[in-house]
């Protein structure tokens, strides 16, 4: 997936969404910002931070601890595990719009010391070998299109004993050919494929002790919801945001919902290990 195609992808525009938000809660563009008052806008994924929570447990992080985010956007996730954990973080982000409003928010919130933001291609970056205790991931890697070479290449990254923890979505059962172009073009889940076939690349790649949940029954009503709530809030939305905000986000929600409808769509937790 190159840069110009994610770009498009509608979660991915009007990105001054952020900014709006603060300035509705009397926060300047320059004014610092504490952690907590970014939490509720700066979680893209399911479950927002109690989804950073079960991660941070389960992979033990303590403020030795040096994380690899794939995919990290604007940052959320690991300016939440800095916040809570003490941890260092190294976040790549291959979308220059994206990292330099993850670096502007980092820095703002007083967590620069702690988290690193990069922007580059995790397949091209140069990973030390052995340099991360974990690996986290939420959302991302559905977009990078040669999946079995990355996982080689963060698992070289991991050292023994390590840890890897990613949310991403997956294919359940083959998509119809219009649901696939909204893969494809909405979406952009280029290397989307079965659970198995994800655990195969890990597996490959030097993971173990690898276990696959499967989140749908969890992450389709979430959609669902999230759909629903989304459009009874328009008024209220598109006033600080403006319509064409609104509609971007309404429709990849809706798409997203067709999708886990159908019965392709699914979710996934990955967990595993490095010996």
């Amino acid at each position: 997936m190159n840069e110009i195609s994610l770009a498009a992808m509608l979660l991915y525009t009007n990105l001054d969404r952020v900014a709006r938000g603060l300035a509705g809660a009397g926060t300047g563009a320059k004014d610092p910002i504490p952690p907590e008052q970014l939490f509720a806008l700066d979680q893209w994924h399911y479950h927002g931070t109690d989804a950073i929570r079960v991660a941070a447990n389960r992979l033990g992080l303590v403020p030795a601890s040096r994380v690899l985010d794939v995919g990290a956007g604007i940052g959320g996730p690991a300016r939440y595990l800095a916040h809570t954990t003490g941890c260092h973080v190294t976040a790549i982000e291959i979308q220059p719009e994206l990292n330099a409003i993850a670096v502007d928010l980092t820095e703002r919130s007083g967590l620069g010391k702690r988290v690193e933001h990069v922007c580059a291609d995790a397949l091209t970056y140069p990973l030390q070998d052995a340099s991360f205790d974990a690996l986290v991931s939420w959302l991302a890697i559905l977009h990078i299109p040669d999946r079995r070479r990355l996982c080689e290449r963060l698992a070289c990254a991991i050292r023994a004993g390590g840890g890897c923890y990613i949310e991403d979505l997956c294919m359940r059962a083959p998509f119809a050919e219009e649901d696939l172009r909204d893969v494809r073009e909405v979406v952009c889940g280029i290397s989307m494929t079965s659970i198995d076939e994800y655990v195969a690349d890990l597996r490959s790649a030097g993971f173990v002790d690898i276990t696959a949940t499967d989140l749908t029954t969890d992450w389709a009503p979430y959609a669902a919801v999230r759909l629903k709530k989304w459009r009874q809030d328009r008024e209220a939305y598109a006033r600080v945001h403006g319509e064409g905000a609104y509609a971007a986000q309404e429709k990849f929600y809706s798409v997203i919902d067709r999708l886990y409808e159908s019965g392709s769509l699914g979710g996934l937790r990955l967990t595993a290990g490095r010996p």
